[in-house]
């Protein structure tokens, strides 16, 4: 018998075993922590709900009670597919998401953007964050070998990223901008990575 969720019933048990294994051969693409976690508590769900189902006052009707009350818990829960695929999509986006992948963050990004206009401002607001890292980090590679390449500042206060120099400007960083940038666009590219997964996290 299990001690978390003790069932009488044998038919009831070999039940419950048949839909454990299904789920566990459902949750395989997770990684073990979050598959326990998704398994319990779908597993609590379904026994609190076969639990607070009525129950028939005659003691011999008790294991037959329990087979049907498990087993219409079951179906009112639906498939599996219905309910894991999406969760575990989502699941594995956040974790990728949150590693810098750039799939995972344009899929991040698009799903975002399709839950209303708030998450739709928040992608218009990270994909900028995004283009930006990206466009620093390419003029970084492209500083090293052509020094020209950089930010200027104008004597009014102006900024320009140029790939060429600027007549009356100043370079920003000279000589360290290709360090600076590389180091600072890849803070910058984790940073996001993790504010859209947060994102993701809400959305689910």
């Amino acid at each position: 018998m299990n001690e978390m969720f003790p069932i009488s019933s044998e038919t009831a048990q070999k039940v419950w075993d048949n839909f454990d294994r299904e789920l566990i051969h459902k949750l395989k693409p997770l990684p073990e922590e979050e598959r326990n976690d998704v398994r319990l508590e779908i597993l609590s769900h379904l026994y609190e709900s076969m639990a607070n189902a009525p129950i028939n006052a005659s003691e011999d009707a008790q294991y037959h009670n329990e087979d049907v009350r498990l087993i219409n818990a079951i179906s009112n829960l639906g498939s599996p597919d219905e309910y894991l695929e999406p969760l575990i999509a989502d699941i594995l986006l956040y974790q990728k998401a949150s590693k810098g992948n750039p799939v995972a963050i344009w899929n991040g990004l698009r799903n975002s953007a399709k839950k209303g206009l708030m998450h739709a401002l928040a992608t218009l607001v990270l994909g900028m964050g995004y283009f930006w890292v990206i466009m620093i980090f390419i003029m970084s590679l492209m500083h090293m070998v052509n020094p020209d390449v950089g930010i200027w500042f104008y004597p009014g206060g102006e900024i320009s990223l140029s790939f060429e120099a600027q007549p009356g400007a100043a370079q920003w960083l000279t000589e360290w901008f290709s360090l600076v940038g590389i180091v600072g666009s890849a803070l910058a590219y984790w940073g996001l990575s993790k504010l859209l997964s947060f994102f993701i996290a809400k959305i689910k």
